[in-house]
């Protein structure tokens, strides 16, 4: 279908997507199960059963619980014109808590994908525009402080948060250079007023040439311009930039490699109350090789460092390492996992303890962790799943390292 076609022109430029882009546009077409007007969709539900030991992410006192998750997955296209098309993504699920039930509140019961979107993508002679807002909903007890007047804590079981993306994304196509563009606008939205400090606003612009060296090899520079604004004086507010080259290169039909690395740097305002005065910079980027070995086999090897927004502090560094593998071992049968492991470090900040003692908010962690999955294809529309997570963390601050383990079974049925 032409539709995929205008998928992979668009996506084989962005590192994130450069292997899947392909699969997930030719999955479209092939199960859109109805039509409602000029649009196409396909029609998915899901039915989840998970046991987790340790749902607030404590260090002391976890709590488990069984979630029970019935969601749906909607995949639609609209062929405007031969050349524009209009596409709708939607996951969302209801999430029940069943020894808890006090948490089926409005911080904990929804889970909206984070590939939801409306995109728009739209073709004037040589330049490709797409336009395009992405929303997702999610719970965050592992990695947020909650904040309350002038004390801190680490029990952020409500750190409910929408996230909202939208922009637009130009490509202009000469041959054998692309020169690309693009604007967006981030916000993240609490749902629970004792996060209120961690609301934010980020606008970012990028832009840069892409050469194609040769059939298979890509090179090309990025650069970036951010202003990031907090709702409260709790947070620095921020401008940053950064800066370096990117690499595509299919080295063969079977191993290829996406990577970029950059210099970042930040300059933070003095009007917040955590106490980081620090102004971070350094190298950035990220290294992806992946490998298949065969028809049914293929993993992958994915090495970053990069710059985060802290909770309570200016910002967090993360360096990260993922191997991830998916094996089609029969036509019913396919295995899948990863092994990650994770080091952080706070810029900085500091607090009062709900005792009124001043106390450092500023967090090193190491975390690590592994993920086992296995699907089971029942019939051509039922799929079945099993998936077990484990994860560690061990963290300088008080009740902030815990321990997870995480078994989810699962149903697909696509209609």
């Amino acid at each position: 279908m032409y539709f995929n076609c205008i998928v992979r022109f668009k996506k084989k430029w962005r590192l994130v997507a450069l292997f899947c882009c392909g699969l997930v546009s030719a999955a479209h077409g092939q199960n859109e199960n109805f039509k409602l007007g000029g649009f196409l969709f396909d029609l998915a539900a899901t039915f989840d059963i998970t046991y987790n030991d340790n749902i607030n992410y404590a260090e002391y006192n976890p709590i488990w619980d069984v979630i029970i998750t019935p969601g749906i997955f909607l995949n639609g296209r609209y062929q405007v014109s031969e050349l524009n098309t209009l596409s709708v993504t939607v996951g969302m699920g209801y999430q029940k808590y069943i020894r808890n039930p006090q948490l089926d509140s409005i911080n904990n019961f929804l889970a909206i994908s984070p590939n939801t979107e409306i995109a728009f993508t739209v073709f004037v002679d040589d330049v490709t525009l797409e336009f395009y807002d992405r929303l997702s909903y999610s719970v965050d007890a592992a990695d947020a402080f909650s904040f309350n007047g002038v004390s801190v804590s680490n029990n952020p079981l409500d750190y409910g948060r929408f996230t909202n993306i939208a922009g637009v994304d130009a490509d202009w196509d000469l041959n054998d250079l692309v020169l690309f563009a693009g604007f967006s606008r981030l916000d993240i939205i609490p749902t629970s007023s004792i996060f209120d400090y961690t609301e934010r606003h980020t606008y970012q612009a990028s832009a840069g040439p892409r050469f194609l060296v040769a059939d298979n090899l890509t090179l090309g520079i990025t650069a970036t311009a951010a202003r990031n604004e907090y709702a409260e004086n709790v947070n620095n507010n921020s401008w940053s930039w950064s800066i370096g080259p990117m690499a595509i290169w299919q080295a063969t039909e079977n191993l290829s490699f996406a990577g970029n690395v950059g210099y970042q740097e930040f300059y933070f305002d003095d009007t917040g109350s955590i106490n980081d005065s620090s102004q971070p910079s350094g190298i950035i980027g990220s290294a992806t090789v992946s490998h298949r070995v065969s028809s049914v086999y293929e993993h992958s090897l994915t090495a970053s460092h990069s710059f985060n927004y802290g909770y309570l502090s200016n910002v967090d560094s993360l360096f990260s390492i993922i191997y991830a593998f998916n094996w089609r071992m029969n036509s019913r049968i396919s295995p899948r996992g990863q092994i990650y492991y994770e080091l952080g470090a706070d810029s900085g900040g500091t607090g009062v303890d709900a005792s009124g003692n001043p106390i450092s908010t500023a967090e090193d962690y190491g975390r690590y962790g592994i993920g086992i999955g296995i699907d089971y294809t029942l019939s051509k529309q039922l799929t079945a799943s099993l998936d077990y997570g484990f994860s560690q963390k061990d963290s300088n601050l008080f009740n902030r390292s815990y321990t997870s383990n995480v078994v989810t079974l699962g149903l697909r049925y696509d209609f």
